[in-house]
């Protein structure tokens, strides 16, 4: 079975805006894990023949991000095999000199031949 990832090393960036805050103008843990949901399925590209299903997440969120905080969402491929794709995935803001990281995810997904 061939693999396709269509990026090794896919970024995303978004900047928080007013309908994704909560009260407190925290991002929304909702809105930062769709946010990276969609990276992850955009990451991953299957040639025709197989099909990923969900298999594990680990989401931990290390600090909030706040209203007008630029964010930059990274996706590294961990394991690629032939049964299974494992994608490290890293929510930081946006500077020039230093990286702080907001949220860092696995997501893991299971390779299955389409019948």
């Amino acid at each position: 079975m061939k693999n396709y990832i269509a990026s090794q090393n896919n970024l995303q960036q978004f900047t928080v805006s007013k309908k994704q805050v909560s009260k407190n103008k925290a991002l929304k843990t909702s809105v930062l894990y769709n946010k990276v949901e969609s990276s992850v399925n955009s990451s991953i590209n299957l040639y025709k023949g197989s099909s990923p299903t969900f298999k594990s997440i680990e989401f931990d969120i290390l600090k909030n991000a706040y209203l007008n905080d630029k964010l930059v969402i990274k996706n590294n491929i961990k394991k690629l095999s032939p049964t299974e794709i494992v994608l490290n995935i890293t929510v930081a803001k946006k500077q020039e000199k230093k990286q702080d990281i907001i949220c860092k995810a696995t997501f893991g997904y299971a390779l299955q031949k389409a019948s």
